[in-house]
């Protein structure tokens, strides 16, 4: 006959023995939880991983040269940006596989890619505008979705225990290009800005942007060689020295200008030239070229443009450079002032500094030019195809 003790004992055991198996049991679903969170948080970050770079490649894409072709180029220029952005996500697989990514052309604001524009990419309230012109995007936003709309939610493994089959996640990358240029700075990680001490006048920009006040449209530039040849590319040229017509070059000024030393050489001009402005030369102003709060920046001109740079232009022919744009002119040869106003991207085509002043010409087209040193900021001014390199803002 069992006594009591032993049916106490009995049941304490087969009650621990309960417990034991009911730990067990919740300790695996906790650990299988665990597994199929962990797995998820992988999954996550190889999205935005993905999404990232779709935004990036097409944020580049975004600053192609066909903007230099107004509204038909900028609607080229956003289509590939799409197909860029698109194609880019894909190629970053999530969860063991390439990853659909719609290219939204109707721009739908809940559409996998977005494009747009951020006037201030750093506040992350800002909500990006959708219905600007195409001329004006400079931000691309890519959405990588494992859902059922699109490539299926994550099938989890362990996590049925709690009645859990599959996950919706999702990721978003947004990169923008800042394009509110008012300086330059240079830095160790910059290297130096790809600036020329070249000014031409604001009216004689606008109007080669108009077709009215162009040299033609004699070179072509080839984007896949960089290289320029004869023949013409959709691009107007303009004749920026000894120049003509809308004030460009007004008698005694010749349109070069102090970037740095005010008693600069023909030697400085030459280095800027090749190697663009550094540092040293932007000490003269603090460490920065910026425009000031009346959106400008006044400059030292010089006597003349020697034919000794003539060998220095040639050898960046077809390199994007960015050059100072101005209104005003005060003062002749070494005493002129320049009323800078904007920069404008720029790529010499041809020169020709020898003979009389009727046969010599600095034949330059517009151009992109995507500049680390270049400074962004709020400035009502417009500068031209100038941009910083892109980044991610969200």
């Amino acid at each position: 006959m069992v006594n009591r003790g032993h049916k106490r004992c009995f049941r304490r055991r087969a009650a621990a023995a309960a417990m034991v198996a009911i730990s067990g049991t919740v300790l695996i679903g906790v650990a299988a939880l665990a597994i199929d969170m962990g797995m998820l948080y992988n999954t996550r970050t190889e999205a935005q991983r993905s999404a990232d770079a779709g935004a990036l490649a097409g944020a580049w894409r975004l600053v192609g040269e066909e903007r230099l072709l107004g509204s038909t180029g900028a609607t080229t220029v956003a289509s590939a940006a799409r197909t860029t952005a698109s194609s880019t996500a894909n190629a970053n697989k999530v969860f063991n596989s390439n990853p659909t990514v719609d290219t939204n052309t109707g721009n739908a604001s809940d559409g996998d890619i977005l494009l747009g524009r951020l006037d201030h990419p750093g506040n992350l309230t800002e909500q990006i505008q959708t219905s600007v012109d195409p001329t004006r995007y400079n931000t691309v936003s890519v959405l990588v979705r494992r859902d059922s709309t699109r490539n299926g939610a994550i099938p989890l493994v362990f996590a049925h225990v709690f009645g859990l089959s599959s996950k919706d996640i999702s990721a978003r990358g947004v990169a923008s290009v800042e394009d509110k240029i008012v300086g330059y700075k240079v830095t160790g990680r910059s290297g130096n800005a790809e600036l020329m001490p070249f000014a031409v006048n604001l009216n004689a920009w606008n109007a080669l942007l108009a077709g009215t006040q162009t040299s033609g449209d004699n070179y072509r530039y080839d984007p896949a060689s960089k290289t320029v040849s004869a023949g013409g590319d959709g691009v107007n040229e303009l004749n920026i020295y000894p120049g003509s017509g809308s004030g460009q070059l007004p008698p005694g000024n010749f349109g070069t200008v102090d970037i740095g030393n005010p008693n600069n050489s023909t030697a400085d001009i030459s280095r800027q030239i090749r190697e663009g402005v550094s540092a040293s030369d932007l000490a003269y102003f603090g460490g920065e070229l910026k425009f000031d709060d009346n959106g400008e920046i006044i400059l030292e001109g010089d006597t003349g443009l020697s034919a000794a740079v003539k060998d220095d232009l040639a050898s960046i022919i077809g390199k994007p450079r960015a050059i100072p744009l101005f209104t005003v002119v005060s003062g002749n040869g070494n005493n002129s002032r320049y009323t800078v106003v904007a920069f404008a991207g720029i790529r010499i085509m041809n020169v020709k500094l020898t003979g009389s002043m009727s046969k010599k010409s600095l034949i330059v087209q517009p151009a992109v030019v995507v500049d680390d040193a270049a400074v962004s900021g709020e400035t009502s001014n417009t500068s031209y195809f100038v941009y910083r390199p892109p980044t991610l803002v969200r």
